[in-house]
Formats: structure tokens, sequence, C-alpha cells
């Protein structure tokens, strides 16, 4: 038969499922931000209102101080609304986590907030894991 390819265990990275109702959210904001841009001049002063609230969410959502700036300038801009900026976001988080834009917007695995357990998840050296069984015998 055809030999199968050896994976050794710590080559293997950790993918988390996707989060949809996060992504719902996401073209949300981008719907609202677009939408915007439907009504002439009113649309771009309609932008001074949403643009904060809108950076303040997906800041929230994701926990990444930078795309605060990103996704307000984005909004506040003349003409930019029609960029899907906070979709691409879920995007790169999502599935390219490890990516130099994930790095730049502070998403994925560059995430500052990002929770213990998605941490230790990626972990798997030996060191680590006999570390663990230590604290677990002692418990």
């Amino acid at each position: 038969g055809a030999r199968k390819e050896f994976i050794r265990a710590d080559d293997v990275t950790y993918k988390r499922a996707p989060d949809f109702g996060k992504l719902l959210i996401c073209l949300a904001i981008d719907f609202v931000g677009s939408a915007s841009e439907l009504i002439p001049i009113l649309g771009e002063f309609s932008d001074i209102v949403s643009a904060p609230i809108a950076a303040t969410i997906l800041q929230n959502l994701f926990g990444s101080k930078i795309l605060f700036f990103f996704e307000f300038a984005e909004e506040i801009l003349p003409f930019t609304d029609i960029i899907p900026f906070a979709t691409l976001c879920w995007v790169v988080d999502t599935y390219f986590p490890d990516s130099d834009v994930a790095g730049v917007l502070q998403l994925g695995v560059y995430n500052p907030s990002a929770t213990a357990s998605d941490k230790e998840a990626i972990d798997t050296t030996a060191e680590t894991l006999k570390e663990k069984q230590k604290d677990e015998w002692r418990r």
C-alpha cells in the first residue's frame, strides 16, 4: 500500500472553529457603513455618529485596540465605506491568524487579549505536558 507521511504532534497547529456569530456582527457593521453611501451628502454626515460606534464594537469584538483606529478612519473618510473592513478582519482572524496582516492588526495569534486556553492549546511541547501532569498529580 501507499505510505502515509509521518506528522509530528508538535508540528500540528491548532485551528479554532469559525465564529459565525462574530461574522454576522462584522457583516452588520459593514452593511450599516455601506448603507450610508446610499444617501448623498447626508450619508457622509451620518458617519460622524456611526464611525465611533462601529469602531468601538469592532475593538470589543476582537480585543484589538488598533482596529478601533483603522475602522474609525475607514468609516469617517469619504467614499471608503464600501470597504468591508470588519468582514476582512474576521477572515484574517479566522483563516490567517499567523499572517503578517494579523500581526499589524493584532488579530489571531498576535491578539494581546487571546485567552490562555487558546495559547495552551497551541503549546504541545513535552516539557509543558510534563509540567501539567506534575501539577495534576499534586492536586
